[in-house]
């Protein structure tokens, strides 16, 4: 996306992010939202009436409670995001304002936001950015009969922001540029297509161009012992991994056809 290519998000259901009100107000416990709430200020994000209502439910004792396992590319700060959108922002049925306003929200976080991940928990739709970088709302139709989803725990979580900041000075390398565009992207945007379409096959061969690309040019995103899972993971035929987010740490993403039966290893947590 920092590209500029089209771009599919799908809410993951597995964990999951709420308030919840107890009989603790704490202010060690709300620290981390009071600098949030700074942060929102300085960026003109927040009113006077919002920054009043924060105050209130934390006299009330209301505070966000998560599962969501932080740093791993599974979207514990978009999923705090839109619950903090949801609380504390008036409701709008402009997705492209609500993607505006989440994207700088979750900048907080990583230094820059595609604003996706916030988006997709708050409507808990999938969404899909099109060429012209118009964000729409689908329904989704889940993957083709056969594929089946892992998630290749790395043992250690990673900040997304110098990861980010890492792609983009790689990105100064004219070559690495060009291959980022000629090739990259192009099989991105087909395995978007493809997915939408249910068209497995095709899917499936655009995946392994992806995977087989970023364990070639994104080695800085890939541990070493992760490199080590993936090299013995994609050996065994039908099965595909590629990062999960950023990379660096957190998950991985596998996928498995209808050609292999379940992966069961320590490491894999099954998504579908």
């Amino acid at each position: 996306m920092l590209n500029g290519s089209q771009a599919l998000a799908v809410p993951l259901n597995k964990w999951q992010g709420k308030w919840v009100k107890e009989n603790n107000n704490d202010l060690s416990s709300f620290e981390d939202i009071i600098k949030y709430v700074s942060w929102l200020i300085t960026k003109d994000l927040l009113g006077q009436d919002q920054v009043q209502k924060i105050i209130s439910d934390f006299k009330e004792g209301w505070s966000y409670q998560s599962n969501i396992p932080q740093g791993y590319g599974v979207g514990s700060s978009g999923a705090f995001v839109a619950a903090f959108f949801d609380r504390y922002f008036d409701a709008s049925d402009d997705l492209e304002k609500i993607h505006t306003t989440m994207a700088k929200m979750e900048g907080y976080f990583h230094g820059a936001s595609s604003g996706l991940d916030p988006l997709i928990s708050y409507i808990n739709k999938p969404v899909y950015k099109d060429d012209e970088g118009h964000y729409l709302s689908l329904n989704d139709k889940g993957w083709p009969d056969g594929f089946k989803i892992y998630l290749l725990d790395s043992g250690h979580g990673r900040e997304t922001g110098p990861l980010v900041t890492q792609y983009k000075m790689q990105l100064q390398d004219s070559g690495f540029s060009e291959k980022i565009k000629r090739q990259y992207i192009p099989m991105v945007e087909h395995a978007i297509h493809f997915y939408l379409g249910g068209e497995g096959k095709m899917l499936e061969e655009s995946i392994s161009v992806i995977s087989q690309f970023q364990r070639q040019y994104f080695t800085d995103m890939i541990p070493a012992h992760v490199m080590e899972k993936w090299d013995e993971l994609t050996a065994i035929p039908g099965v595909y991994v590629k990062l999960c987010g950023a990379g660096g740490g957190g998950y991985f993403l596998v996928i498995s056809t209808h050609q292999q039966k379940d992966l069961i290893q320590s490491e894999l947590i099954k998504v579908n």
